[in-house]
Parts: structure tokens; sequence; C-alpha cells
């Protein structure tokens, strides 16, 4: 009987159980997957509850799993206890799931918030701001105990400020400052530090907006929104109209209080007229506009770059005057005019007293010769007197070091140049010229220029049209030098070691493509270094090392082998560099070696050391051998004498021969000379035309004499033969030359020939905005250009922004403006490759904007308060009368159910380990004994 009833009860526990657990997962399958519930709400009374997250109701299909554990557990409470258990397991596992669910209650209540955000920058004075701190604590006196009042500064950034103790205000405190906030006109402040320490002064810049923003962050969800500002309404930056009509779509009131009062004294100059096109030499006049706060005297001196042009001393009435100044520009460049004012009064900063405006004057084209060999320099001089242009010849030492002298010239002609008198700074002052201002820069050759002149791999050489290396040199070495040095006994002590200098003097002056070979005698012959390429400079110095005395002297054995050398070397000159300082006998050197040399194209150079050496022989030696002959009791002047001979030799490497000019390409720059009659030139540099470079002139082997290209804005060209009477001696007599040049000069320099597009500029709080509009003749569109615009900032440092297209024909671009002076824009407009068009504009950016701003801007605040559906200087009682109002607002619960859950949880552990009737009916000890 006992057994059929456990079997019932069995059955009875389980049957329930599975329907309960079924009928749990019907009903969620229902109510929530296939329902495709989002959320969940109910209305008790005037308040909503909504669950959030229906979906974890699922979690208390676990439930008939407590039942199962309780069922089977070795627990000997009593039932009743047991049953507790289960039940607080379940309420916690609900609970659980509850807070899960996100349980909110939305709720409806007529609390007020007001955050009053209010302007600490320079633009509104201690006087505003203390009316401002007034104002504020009648709106606190005015709040009910529900009520809040917060309080957010802001000028170039917003930041909450806290009340004191008893809620009130006792200081509205401004940003940390670094600039001077009350500098007097007589204290000869300067202008130019005080404008690097207001780059970063947080008062001088104005962002309502951003304090609209972090007002949103700082409103409790339970309150209505008020929101007041006490400004002067003049922002430098953000859009405060766009940031109140989102406002008002969140809801917010948009208050604002007007102030009465007295604005501090300020003078400053607001802008500076000048003509659009300045003529060289015509006068114009340049006005300057001074706004005052107060009747006073000020003195205005016009500079124009570093040079005093003008002074005027003015009376100023209250509000704008305008300051003429009549003047001229004589010289064509870049020009930068600065009106400095100095004022017999009390005023706000010293910056604003410097206004400053720079343009690009055009005149007669300004060609910069600079000659290598000066005596030499009339031949073009004279060719170019009656071109219309204005030259200007300078040695290399004259070489312009700065850009503003530079931009003076629209093109500059380097001939004859060695690369040591231009450093590699004046180099890339010559990049920026061409590239960026669009000047020209041509390079003519001679023995100093291009290759010879140590100008490969150089920034120069990077711009010109031809490569410094030509097919010539690359195919065989230019010059092949042998070096040969007597080491017999009376060379000891300092003579060898001078030997062994000047030796390694001459390795480093040759050229990677050059040979050299070292031979030491006495009476007999040691090759120290084979005759090989000069790029093994460290494996050639090193065997130089290995130069020691020993044995007599035979210069015909030395000489013989240095002709059995140098006969199959395979280069255009070949010399020998013969140091000696004793006596040998001639042998067969003037009848079989000189002659054999002469034949093979070998030139000798002798030196001789002290009045031990054979001096009319080494005379003789170097006469027969087309070279030199050096004599010097001093050895320490070896070292010197071979590194001269070394560099006269490699000058000789250039290709002197007598050549005609053959026109190689079709150019404008080429027509009307007479090419047929042009007479010979007799030499030139070999260089190697780069890929997109023109060949206009070769000379006969396909050689350039004459390339051009563009670079950036600008445009080089390269004549590989000279302007002179070495080379050119019969070409400077020749009608051609003059035409050639002058010709040649108009194609390079910089020029207003190419199409110039208009360009705009607007100032924008930080930032600047440039437009170009780009119409053709036919007035139609011009797209797809490529345009890069070029800014130069007052420090003279450059940048590049590429210009977008936005519209048909419009192009746009913005940049910061870091620091306050003049900029330059000069943009270049490219289509298929080449330049299409340019475009220039001058950007005066002066001093802070929140200077200019000295009257409050009323009708943005009117605006402002419109669109946020508030009023004006509202009555405190106003802001903080909700007029039937009521915010809606939700509160959520999860974290009070977890807390109930928790507190349960706590309970449910205490009943499992406390008994709370009855004994236990297990015996500790049978349980014992039992193991």
């Amino acid at each position: 009987m006992i057994g059929s009833r456990s079997l019932v009860s069995k059955i009875f526990f389980w049957s329930t159980l599975s329907l309960i657990w079924v009928a749990g997962l019907w009903a969620y399958l229902d109510a929530v997957v296939w329902a495709q519930a989002e959320t969940w709400s109910f209305v008790y009374g005037e308040r909503t509850f909504e669950i959030m997250a229906p979906e974890y109701i699922g979690l208390l299909l676990v439930l008939p799993l407590l039942a199962i554990v309780a069922r089977f557990t070795l627990s000997d409470f009593p039932l009743y206890q047991r049953v507790l258990n289960v039940g607080f397991r379940a309420l916690v596992l609900a609970g659980l799931t509850l807070a899960l669910m996100q349980p909110v209650v939305t709720s409806f209540d007529s609390k007020i918030a007001t955050i009053v955000v209010v302007d600490t920058s320079a633009s509104f004075p201690d006087e505003a701001l203390e009316q401002a701190r007034e104002r504020i604590n009648t709106y606190v006196a005015a709040a009910a105990e529900d009520d809040q009042v917060r309080v957010i500064g802001f000028a170039d950034r917003p930041y909450q400020i806290e009340p004191g103790a008893d809620g009130t205000y006792t200081e509205l405190p401004r940003p940390s400052s670094n600039a001077p906030t009350d500098t007097s006109a007589d204290t000869d402040t300067d202008a130019a530090t005080e404008l690097q320490e207001l780059a970063s002064e947080p008062t001088l810049q104005t962002d309502i907006s951003a304090a609209l923003r972090m007002a949103y962050g700082l409103f409790p969800d339970d309150h209505l929104k008020r929101l007041v500002v006490i400004s002067d309404g003049n922002q430098t930056r953000g859009d405060v109209l766009a940031e109140a009509n989102r406002a008002a779509d969140f809801g917010i009131r948009l208050y604002a209080a007007t102030l009465d009062y007295e604005q501090p004294a300020e003078v400053l100059i607001e802008a500076v007229d000048v003509p659009e096109n300045i003529e060289l030499g015509a006068p114009f006049f340049l006005v300057a506009r001074v706004f005052s706060t107060y009747a006073t005297t000020a003195r205005l001196t016009l500079w124009q770059n570093e040079y005093r042009d003008g002074e005027q001393e003015v009376e100023l009435q209250r509000g704008v005057t305008e300051v003429r100044f009549q003047t001229e520009v004589y010289e064509p460049g870049f020009r930068q005019f600065r009106v400095q004012m100095s004022v017999d009064g009390p005023d706000g900063y010293a910056a604003n007293n410097s206004f400053m405006y720079s343009a690009h004057i055009r005149g007669k084209a300004r060609v910069l010769y600079v000659e290598g060999e000066m005596r030499s320099r009339h031949h073009l001089e004279r060719a170019l007197r009656n071109e219309n242009f204005d030259v200007e010849t300078r040695s290399p030492a004259g070489l312009p070091k700065s850009e503003e002298e530079l931009d003076r010239f629209d093109l500059v002609l380097l001939s004859d140049v060695h690369s040591r008198h231009v450093s590699d700074a004046q180099q890339d002052l010559l990049t920026r010229y061409v590239r960026d201002l669009g000047g020209g820069l041509i390079m003519a050759g001679g023995q100093d220029s291009f290759g010879p002149g140590g100008w490969e791999d150089s920034a120069v050489e990077r711009l010109m049209p031809v490569s410094f290396e030509g097919e010539r040199q690359r195919e065989t070495p230019s010059l092949a030098l042998l070096m040969v040095i007597d080491r017999s006994g009376s060379m000891a002590g300092d003579r060898i070691a001078l030997a062994k200098d000047a030796a390694r003097a001459a390795v480093e002056v040759l050229q990677p493509g050059d040979q050299v070979g070292v031979l030491a005698f006495d009476n007999d012959i040691d090759p120290i270094v084979r005759l090989q390429p000069a790029a093994n400079r460290s494996r050639i110095l090193s065997a130089i090392n290995r130069l020691q005395v020993r044995g007599g002297t035979d210069i015909e054995l030395a000489l013989n082998e240095a002709y059995e050398q140098l006969a199959f070397a395979s280069a255009r000159v070949k010399h020998i560099i013969l140091l000696t300082d004793g006596m040998s006998e001639p042998g067969a050197i003037f009848t079989r070696i000189m002659p054999a040399m002469r034949i093979e194209n070998i030139t000798v150079t002798t030196v001789a050391v002290g009045d031990g050496a054979e001096t009319s022989m080494l005379r003789r030696i170097a006469e027969r051998g087309s070279g030199r002959y050096h004599f010097t009791n001093n050895p320490y002047n070896v070292p010197q004498i071979f590194t001269q001979e070394t560099r006269t030799v490699a000058r000789s490497a250039l290709a002197e021969e007598p050549i005609r000019a053959q026109v190689a390409g079709r150019a404008q720059l080429l027509e009307g000379i007479a090419w047929n009659a042009a007479p010979y030139l007799l030499g030139y540099v070999t260089t190697t035309p780069k890929p997109q470079s023109e060949v206009l002139l070769t000379v006969e082997g396909g050689d350039p004499l004459l390339a051009r290209w563009r670079v950036g804005l600008g445009k080089t060209a390269a004549f590989t033969s000279d302007l002179k009477n070495r080379w050119g001696a019969e070409w400077v007599r020749w009608p051609g030359y003059a035409q050639l040049w002058a010709q040649l000069i108009r194609d390079t320099m910089r020029t207003d020939d190419r199409d110039r597009l208009p360009m705009r500029v607007d100032i924008d709080g930080e930032r600047a905005r440039v437009m170009v509009d780009a119409i053709g003749e036919d007035d139609r569109f011009i797209n797809d250009l490529d345009s890069v615009l070029r800014v130069t900032d007052p420090d003279g440092n450059d940048s590049q922004v590429a210009l977008q297209q936005r519209a048909p024909g419009r192009y746009e671009a913005s940049f910061p403006l870091p620091q306050f002076g003049a900029y330059q824009l000069a943009a270049q407009h490219d289509r298929g490759g080449d330049t299409f068009a340019v475009s220039q504009a001058s950007l005066a950016y002066p001093y802070p904007r929140e200077m200019t701003y000295l009257e409050p801007n009323e009708a943005l605040i009117a605006q402002i308060v419109a669109m946020g559906r508030g009023e004006l200087d509202p009555a405190p009682a106003t802001i903080f009368d909700a007029d039937g109002e009521e915010v809606r607002y939700r509160r959520q619960l999860w974290p009070w159910v977890l807390l109930f859950a928790l507190s349960l949880m706590v309970l449910d552990l205490a009943l499992r380990r406390i008994r709370l009737s009855g004994q236990t009916e297990l015996s500790w000890l049978a349980l014992t004994r039992s193991k």
C-alpha cells in the first residue's frame, strides 16, 4: 500500500512539473519569440512601467529545477523550512531575471533645472562679469528647493564653475591667462612678442556653441530644462545659431540676460586698404582704418618691408577714422606693408595696433646674372643691353640668401658657378623659388659648371632638365690620373709624409668614375695602387699608407712604367703627376718615352721639391708632356700643389672640341635665328637629358646643348656650353648670340602670360577658406583640374593643401591659421600634366578677432532667444515658473530589483545554515561508524 502511494506521488510530481514547464515554455514562445516583442509596458495609476528586455524572462524556465533539487535533497530540515528555502531561491532567481529585463518607470514632474552659460572671454570686461555674478545669485535665490542652478563659464572652451557652500557664487573666474591684459600705449610694448603670446591665449576666443553642448550633459532627466546665456554675443568659433536650434529640439528653453556696462578704452587698426593692382613707380594711396572708443591722438607709421615709408600724427574721433598714406614702390617683387600705431592714452592691447598686408609687385623683368668669372661678364651684359631687361650682375658670393630678396627677380642665370660657392640652404631656396614662386632658372656651362663644378646629386641638379653625368662619361672614365712619387732616401721624414698627404688629397678631389693609380719609384718601381676607379677610396687611401723610403732615383724607369699603365687605359684624359727631389739621367725619356706619350695623349706635370731636384729636366718633361711645372722649397706646399693640379686636369675632362649646334626640337624661342650661319663652339659639358625634358639643341653625337622643362610653377633650362669667349669666342660676336639669350630668358622667366583664375579668401574662426572659380572665356565651367594651393605663413614656411572641386568650376580648400600675420597664397591648376592656370592672393590675419569686438552683438543674442522660445532679460521668477509644463522622464528600476534579489540571497543562505525548529534525525556517530 505504501509502495503504491509512493508511485502515485512520483507520477503526480513529475507530471505536474512537466506540465508547468511546458506551459511556461509555450507562454515564452508565444509572448516573446513569436510575437517578436521588443518591450512590454503597462499603466498603473499615473505611471507607466516598461520592460526593456523581455527576452530574459526565459530564465524563469529553470525554476522547476529548484523543485527537483528540493525533492532529492539530503537536508533533514523541517518540511516548512525546506519549502521556504525553495521559495527564497525562486524569488532570488526571479529578482535577477527581472533586473536583466531592465524595468523602467515613466513619471512626470515640474521641477526646473537652470544652467547659466556666462562669457569669460577678453571681450567681456570685468565690470560685466561682476554684474553677471550678481544676476546669477538672484537666480539662485529664486529657485525652489527641488530646482537646480548650475553655471558654465566659456571662452575658448567651456568649464563648470562651482558655487560656494551656501549655493551662491562669490566669483566667476576666467581661464588662466598667458597674455598681458592691460597694455598701455606709452609702455612701448613689443607687438610681435605679444602676438606670439596671444596665439595660445584662451580668453581671446569665444565659443558659445561649445558651452551649450556642455550644458546638455548637465541637465538631470527629471527636471524641466532652462538655459540662460550671458554674453556679448561676439563668437569667434562655432555656430551658436545652429546649436540654439538643436537645443530647442531637445526641449530646452533659451533665455538671455543683457547687462549695462561701459566698454573699456580701446584703439585698434581695423583694416588696411591697398589698390588691387600696384604699378611700379606709380604713386598710390594706402588707407588705414582706425577704430577708437574715445577721442584721442595717435601716431601712425607706414613700413615697406624693413624701411620706414611715412609717419603721421592724427586726431582720432570716436568710431572709425581713415588715415591715408601716399606712397609708391620702386622695386618689383614681394612687398610687405605694415602700419604701426602708438596711442596717446589708455589702450587695451598693443597687438591690434599693428596691421600687415603683403603683395607681389610686378615691373620690368629682372634678371639676376651670377657669373663665376666676373671679368667675362660684359659679353652677356652687352648682348642684353637693348632687350628691355633689368639685369643685375653678381659674383657667386652675391647669390641671395633669403626668399624675399630672391623673389625680386624673375629669372636667375648661373654661369660657370662652382657648387662650393652655393650653400645647401641657398640651393633649397632656389628650389622653392622655381617650384613654388614660379621663378626661372638657367644654368650655363663652363669649367666650374654642371658635373665638373661638383653639382652632381645636388638640389640644383634635380631642378635641371639634364643629369650632370653624361653618356660619354658613363661609357668611359673622364680621367685616368697616375701619381708617380719618388721614394728615395732623400725623401725621408716630412717629405714622404707630405707626399702621402698629397696623394690622399688628390684622390679625394676625383669623381667616383675617374681612375687613379700610385706608382712609387727609387732604383726600382713599386705599383702601390694599380689603376682603378676612384670610387674605391677607402682601399686606395689605405694602400697609400704603405709608401716607405728606400734606394736611389731612376726617373726614366718610373716614366716608362707609367706610360705602360696609361697607354691602354680607357679614359678621355690621361695624366701623370711626377714628384721628385733628386737627380737622374734622362736616358730615353725625351727620345722614346715622351714622343710615345704624346701619341697616346698622355700629359705630364712635374713637381720639383728642394734645390737638389733636377729642375731643368723636370721642366722639359712638363713642356714635352703638355703639362705644368711646379717648384717648391717648402715640402708643406706639396699637398696643395697636388690638389690644384688634380682639379685642373679634372676640369680638362670637359668636351673641349669644335662643335656645331644642331636644332633638335621645334620651339618659339629658336625662331628667327640663322642656325645655318652659327659659328663653332669650342667646347661643352657632357650631360644626359632627363626623360621628361625637352631637348632643343644638340651637338654632333647627340649630347644636349640646350634643354628645358617645367618644375612646379616655374621653368628651368640648361645650356651646356658657356657664355664667354672661352668656348663661345665666335658666338659672342655672332648676331644670333644676343637673340638666342634674349629669347631663352623670356621663355624661362616668370611671366603673367598664363591664365589667372580669381581666388577669394574668407576667415572662419581660426581657419581660412579659399575658393577659386574656374570659368573660361566662353563662360563655361572648367572642370577636372588638378589644383594645389601653396600657403606661405608669416615666418616664410610653406605648406601645401589640395583644392577639391565642390561644384562645377568651383574649387575649395581650407587650412588652419596657427599664427598671426600676413599669408601669401599661390595655387597651381594643372590639366593633363601641364600647368593650365595659376591663382594668387594675400590674406591678412593680423591679430585675434576677439580684439575687434568692442560692441555687443545684440542681434545675435535676440536670434538665440527667438529660436529657443524664451525671453530677453526674464525675471528670475519667470525662469523657474513651469507654467503648467511637465517633464516626462524615465527612471531605471533594475538597481532596486537587483538590491532586493541580493537581500533575499542573504536570507536564503541563512535558511540553509540555520535550523528554525526541531532536532536533526541524523546520528553523526552512526554515520562515522558506518564509514
